[in-house]
């Protein structure tokens, strides 16, 4: 038991997602026989993510996998760094703060985990029920604010972006998306938030059967949070993506998400990891459409140093990776 626990007291859930293997394989006997994969609550991308990886990494490298259900990257960044799990699911600043013993890792460095490969781009999105009224995040001074599960990038960041744009919600609520929609639909709750990559399926589920309105995040407010917070960026959902906003772009920030890996994991299965995730990419894509923005290119934003068995994969690529990124 001790090997899946995690901390802020949230016990993570192991889901084994069982494949026949597309082709026969015989790997090497120092690689893992199977690997466990830090991913998210139920309803998160990175939960839907986890499914398509680990049916890749069983088609194409002939390892099955465990998918840990977790609070998100905190909780993710502690499990791979402390060797509760093999690899996992993270957002860039939760990723850095752990590297630097900053935030909220404050006074512990988390240096066992190395970046492998990037994920795909998460944007800051926030709903309410249209009957509420509620048409911008200044309009939830004393409202109730649902921001996903304690360890997860919404829950640490989105009050940190509502302090600055001067909002004071009345209550702040911590638990999966799916459990905060429903406190939505029946009038528990004002608005519900997350940050996840596109198209958030929560969004496109309630917006089926109620009308919603999609709150953006002011750019002079989304600049003052950049500013303090600078590994974020200015980020627009256009017109039409969602039924929601047909008429209008949402204002919002967004953030890179990269897989990362413990830092002993052996250089050719990472190396091999890495070869076959980019080579089959549509397998992901079928499972969530975020995958299309992996590109290898994107790795040179990692926020702390790769992986030896990724840097080889990159340089057989012709990408110059930052001197910054290679650890001796």
């Amino acid at each position: 038991m001790k090997r899946f626990l995690i901390y802020f007291c949230i016990l993570p859930t192991i889901v084994f997602i069982s494949m026949e293997r597309s082709e026969a394989q015989k790997n090497p006997p120092h690689w893992p026989k199977s690997v466990t994969i830090g991913a998210a609550p139920l309803g998160g991308t990175y939960y839907i993510w986890a499914g398509g990886f680990i049916k890749l990494l069983q088609d194409k490298v002939g390892i099955p996998g465990y998918m840990v259900v977790t609070g998100g990257p905190v909780h993710n960044t502690q499990l791979v760094d402390t060797k509760q799990s093999d690899l996992g699911m993270v957002t860039v600043t939760p990723l850095w703060e752990g590297w630097h013993g900053e935030g909220w890792a404050k006074g512990k460095k988390h240096q066992n985990t190395r970046v492998i490969f990037p994920m795909y781009a998460s944007f800051f999105q926030m709903y309410a029920l249209k009957k509420t009224g509620i048409k911008s995040i200044h309009d939830l001074n004393g409202k109730s604010v649902g921001v996903g599960p304690v360890g997860g990038t919404p829950a640490t960041y989105w009050p940190k972006i509502l302090e600055i744009a001067g909002v004071k919600p009345g209550r702040i609520m911590n638990a999966e998306s799916v459990n905060l929609n429903i406190q939505i639909v029946y009038g528990a709750l004002d608005a519900n938030s997350q940050a996840v990559g596109l198209p958030w399926m929560i969004i496109k589920e309630i917006e089926a059967t109620h009308e919603i309105n999609i709150l953006s995040i002011p750019k002079a407010d989304a600049e003052k949070f950049i500013q303090k917070y600078p590994l974020f960026a200015l980020g627009i959902i256009p017109k039409g993506y969602y039924k929601s906003n047909k008429d209008y772009d949402i204002e919002t920030i967004t953030v890179w998400n990269y897989m990362i890996c413990q830092k002993d994991a052996p250089e050719d299965f990472i190396y091999e990891v890495v070869k076959k995730s980019f080579e089959n990419v549509d397998i992901i894509i079928a499972t969530h459409a975020s995958a299309k923005e992996m590109k290898p290119e994107a790795i040179v934003h990692s926020p702390i140093p790769l992986h030896p068995g990724a840097v080889k994969y990159y340089k057989e690529k012709g990408i110059k990776i930052p001197d910054k990124l290679i650890l001796p």
